[in-house]
C-alpha cells in the first residue's frame, strides 16, 4: 500500500494551549524505557509526569504481547542487567506471574534442562551454543504475565508518586531555540501543554526527536529483526499433552502439516507458555517485513494482514493438529510489535565495533550481555553502554530512553529489547533528576554521581 499524500495543504488556525501542569521531568511513552525513566526520576526526588497513549503501561512487554524479558545474563549465567528490571521480575514472581531458570541453573549445560526450553520452542530466548566449551547453555530469561504486569506497574508508579496521563498522546515537543521545554499532549480533555525542565523520549519510535530538532539516523537493512513488525496472538485451551505426544510420535506428519500451513500464509511456529497458571496457552509471534514502521499505511497494512494470518492459522490448527480441537483465540496484540526505526544522533553513537572493543566508558550506565554473535560473543560476552548514547548531540532539555537510542542499525539489532530499554530508562530518569537538582542541562550531568546513584539503585556497573 503506497503513500496517499497530496500536494494540497491547509493552514491550521493558531490557538492558545492551556498549560495543565508544570513538572521537573516529563516522560513521553510508558513502555519499557518509560517505566524505567519515570520510576527512577520520581524515586530520585523529581516531580515526574508520565504520558502514555494507551490505558496501560508496559508497551511491548504488555500490550505488544512480547512477554519475554531475555538476555538478563551472559552465557556463563552471570546476571548483568539488574535494577528496576530485576525488581519487576521479583514483584511478578511474588504473584506467581513469571517463570525463569533458578539461579543455580543459569549458565547450566545440563542436557535435560536445555531440552526443556528447546521443547517449548524457547531456544532463541533461553539457549545459546557456548563455543568455548562446545555445549549449549541456559541464559537467565524471564517470561511474564502481561495483565499482572500492567497492575504491578500501576502500583509502582503510585508508590513512587508519578503523575500518570494515560490515554494521552504526546503530540509534539515544546521547543525554544534548541531546548525542549515541555510537551503538547492530546486526549479526551483536548489539547494541553505540560512544561518541564527535562523531557525524556521513551516513545520507542523517537516521536519527539525530529520535531525537537534532533538529528536522526533512519537507515535500515532488509532481513534484520528490527526491519519487521510482529503481530503476536495467543491460543488458549490447547491440550498440550496431546499436542506434544503427536509431535513426538509423528514428527514427519507434524512437519508436513506445518509446511502446508506455511504455504497458505499461516503461522507455523508456536511457543509454549511456561508461566504458572498459563496451562494450555501457546504463543505465536509472526513477523511482517517493513522498512518504515512509523508509516501509518504500513501500520494499517500489518493490522489487517496480522488478523488474517491469525484467523487462518487458528482455523488450520483447530482442524488439523491434535490438541487444538477445543482451543480458542485467547488474546491478540493490542499494540503492534514495532521492532525498529529511527535512532537519535547522540554524543556517542554505538556501532558494531563496540561489540568487540571491550571498552569500559567513563560514563558507562549499563552492561548488556552479548549472547547472539557466535565467535564475537565467545570472545566479548558483554558490552558497556555510555550515557552519551542517550543524549542528543544538538538538542538540550531532552534525553532518549528507548530503542531510538544513539546507535547504528547493526548495534541496535541486538540491544533494543525490553530489558535494555528499562536500563536506558533507569539511567535517563536518574540523570534527569540530577540535572534538575544541579540546575544543568542533561549533557552536563556528572557521570560519577550518576553512576553512584545507579549502583545504589541496584544497577550493576563495571568496578572502577
Amino acid at each position: 500500500m503506497g503513500s496517499r499524500s497530496t500536494s494540497q495543504t491547509i493552514t491550521e488556525p493558531a490557538r492558545e494551549i492551556e498549560i495543565c501542569q508544570e513538572a521537573d521531568v516529563v516522560v513521553v511513552g510508558g513502555g519499557p524505557g518509560g517505566i524505567g525513566s519515570a520510576l527512577s526520576a520520581a524515586r530520585s526526588g523529581a516531580d515526574t509526569v508520565l504520558v502514555e497513549r494507551y490505558g496501560h503501561l508496559g508497551g511491548m512487554s504488555t500490550g505488544g504481547l512480547v512477554t519475554i524479558i531475555p538476555n538478563l545474563s551472559d552465557i556463563s549465567g552471570e546476571q548483568q542487567i539488574t535494577g528496576i528490571c530485576q525488581e519487576l521480575v521479583d514483584r511478578l514472581d511474588a504473584k506467581g506471574a513469571t517463570d525463569y531458570p533458578k539461579k543455580e541453573d543459569r549458565g547450566s549445560a545440563d542436557e535435560k534442562l536445555v531440552q526443556h526450553y528447546i521443547d517449548a520452542n524457547l531456544a532463541w530466548f533461553y539457549i545459546r551454543d557456548d563455543l568455548n566449551i562446545g555445549r549449549k547453555r541456559v541464559l537467565y530469561t524471564a517470561l511474564i504475565d502481561p495483565e499482572i504486569m500492567k497492575c504491578e506497574l500501576n502500583n509502582m508508579m503510585e508508590e513512587a508518586g508519578v503523575n500518570l496521563y494515560l490515554h494521552s498522546w504526546g503530540a509534539r515537543p515544546i521547543v525554544e531555540g534548541n531546548t525542549v521545554k515541555g510537551v503538547i499532549i492530546e486526549n479526551k480533555s483536548g489539547r494541553q501543554a505540560i512544561l518541564a525542565k527535562v523531557v525524556i523520549d521513551s516513545t520507542g519510535d523517537g516521536d519527539l526527536l525530529q520535531p525537537a530538532g534532533a538529528e536522526c539516523d533512519t537507515r535500515m537493512v532488509s532481513g534484520l529483526r528490527i526491519a519487521n513488525f510482529a503481530f503476536p496472538f495467543w491460543i488458549g485451551n490447547v491440550n498440550m499433552k496431546k499436542l506434544e505426544d503427536f509431535r513426538g510420535s509423528q514428527p514427519k506428519k507434524y512437519d508436513e502439516l506445518m509446511q502446508d500451513l506455511k504455504s497458505q500464509g499461516g503461522a507455523a511456529f508456536y511457543i509454549k507458555d511456561l508461566v504458572k497458571c498459563h496451562d494450555g496457552i501457546v504463543w505465536f509471534h509472526p513477523f511482517f517485513p517493513s522498512m518504515n514502521q512509523s508509516d501509518i499505511h504500513e501500520i494499517n497494512r500489518i493490522e489487517l494482514e496480522g488478523r488474517k494470518k491469525m484467523l487462518l492459522s487458528y482455523d488450520f490448527y483447530r482442524k488439523h493438529v491434535p490438541g487444538f480441537e477445543n482451543s480458542y483465540i485467547a488474546l491478540s496484540s493490542p499494540q503492534l510489535g514495532t521492532q525498529g526505526g529511527q535512532r537519535v544522533i547522540g554524543e556517542y553513537i554505538c556501532t558494531a565495533k563496540d561489540m568487540t572493543s571491550d571498552e569500559v566508558f567513563e560514563d558507562t550506565i549499563a552492561i548488556f550481555p552479548d549472547n547472539d554473535n557466535g565467535e564475537i560473543s565467545a570472545k566479548h560476552p558483554n558490552v558497556c553502554i555510555p550515557y552519551r548514547a542517550l543524549v542528543p548531540k544538538k538538542t538540550d532539555g531532552l534525553l532518549v530512553a528507548c530503542r531510538a537510542f544513539s546507535s547504528e542499525y547493526q548495534f541496535n539489532e541486538y540491544f533494543n529489547l525490553i530489558p535494555h530499554c528499562i536500563a536506558f530508562g533507569q539511567a535517563a530518569g536518574t540523570a534527569a533528576a540530577l540535572a534538575v537538582e544541579a540546575g544543568v542541562q542533561p549533557r552536563k550531568v556528572n557521570y560519577i554521581t550518576l553512576q553512584k546513584r545507579l549502583i545504589n539503585q541496584g544497577v550493576k556497573l563495571p568496578v572502577p
